[in-house]
């Protein structure tokens, strides 16, 4: 009888020490199982390589104004400038308004648009300077400068300014580069009443040939008129005198003169 009881006890005792074994064995596998991902992990993350930073945009554009030229400033530290890729290579491009710093008049300092690309050394490449595009300072009537802004939209570089008193007018001109040039391919003038609701706006796009004319009166009333004046050469940005002359006579046809 104390046989029996004692190999009972002793089919008790390695039944215990097999699970207890077992149970150290699972915890092994799960530790070792946890090592093997976090080293596949480690070793994945140093196989990928590090995403490519975008191009450093360059460093200022002091360098490349002319001479007796200097950054217009909007207000005393902000000067008008926008930035952009102008030439799809992918790097920063930048246009801005200048200014004359010396003048031989009374009369306000000119005013011009200098674009510049970016280059992979990190520097700017002056594109052009186009001047007697820019109205100056006392061209803006009882409003004052006439400057409104200057951004880089869609790949292409727009100026706007505004001015007048009792009517106030504003323009607003698109420059593209394309064919190793700068050409205008969108210009947007008009004006409006103060006091009443009579407006006018007419918006070209010159690649196209896409016009729209819209005339309100005093009351209110709006009469739209669309239309396509056909494709012409395009003017090139450093042939224009934009604001010295009407902008329907620079783009060389009269809509409703034509019977449009």
């Amino acid at each position: 009888m104390k046989k029996i009881i004692l190999l009972i006890l002793l089919s008790i005792t390695l039944t215990a020490c097999n699970k207890s074994i077992g149970h150290t064995s699972n915890v092994y596998n799960k530790e070792s199982e946890s090592k093997n991902e976090l080293d596949i992990k480690t070793v994945t993350d140093e196989m990928i390589p590090a995403k490519e930073e975008k191009p450093q945009k360059p460093k200022g554009i002091t360098s490349i104004i002319p001479s007796g030229w200097c950054l217009f400033e909007i207000v005393k530290g902000e000067p008008a400038t926008a930035e952009g890729d102008l030439n799809k290579d992918g790097i920063i491009d930048i246009a801005a308004i200048i200014e004359e710093t010396s003048s031989d008049t009374e009369e306000a300092p000119q005013r011009a648009i200098l674009i510049a690309f970016g280059t992979e050394e990190n520097t700017y490449s002056l594109s052009i300077v186009a001047e007697h595009v820019v109205l100056t300072a006392d061209e803006g009537g009882a409003w004052g400068d006439p400057f409104d802004s200057l951004t880089i939209d869609r790949g292409s570089v727009l100026y706007s300014d505004y001015g007048g008193s009792s009517w106030r007018w504003y323009n607003k001109y698109r420059f593209r580069f394309q064919d190793n040039d700068w050409y205008l391919i969108g210009a947007t003038t008009g004006s409006h009443h103060t006091m009443t609701e009579s407006a006018d706006e007419e918006d070209y796009n010159l690649l196209t040939g896409d016009y729209i004319i819209k005339i309100t009166d005093e009351n209110g009333k709006v009469v739209t008129t669309k239309g396509n004046r056909g494709k012409k050469d395009l003017i090139k940005l450093k042939e224009l005198l934009l604001l010295r002359s009407p902008i329907l006579e620079i783009l060389c046809f009269v809509p409703h003169l034509e019977g449009i």
